[in-house]
């Protein structure tokens, strides 16, 4: 034994805040999507260099953004796997301390 203790319920809430927090990432994404729309007030130079450093700023946090949701994605995978091996080891166990007939 490891003598490592894993709290269930901690780890459930764990588990629900990250997928919040992705959802919230998710719908960030969805309204983000105008910032790589931009386009520049008129045709002169100054408003075309805006519109493209708009763009560019746009398409970085959108990029940030779904590396983000990747990886919490992976993380609640992980934690959801953790939280299945543990309630089968509970039910296991709970099931080996029954007494016999």
């Amino acid at each position: 034994m490891s003598g490592t203790k894993v709290d269930l319920e901690t780890l459930r809430a764990a588990i629900k805040e990250y997928e919040s927090i992705r959802d919230e990432l998710i719908q960030a994404e969805q309204s983000g999507k105008l910032l790589t729309t931009v386009q520049g007030a008129g045709l002169d130079m100054p408003s075309k260099v805006y519109a493209n450093y708009a763009v560019t700023a746009g398409q970085m946090h959108q990029q940030s953004n779904k590396q983000l949701q990747t990886t919490l994605t992976t993380r609640i995978d992980n934690l959801k796997a953790t939280l299945q091996q543990y309630e089968q080891t509970e039910q296991g166990n709970a099931a080996n301390l029954k007494p016999k007939d």
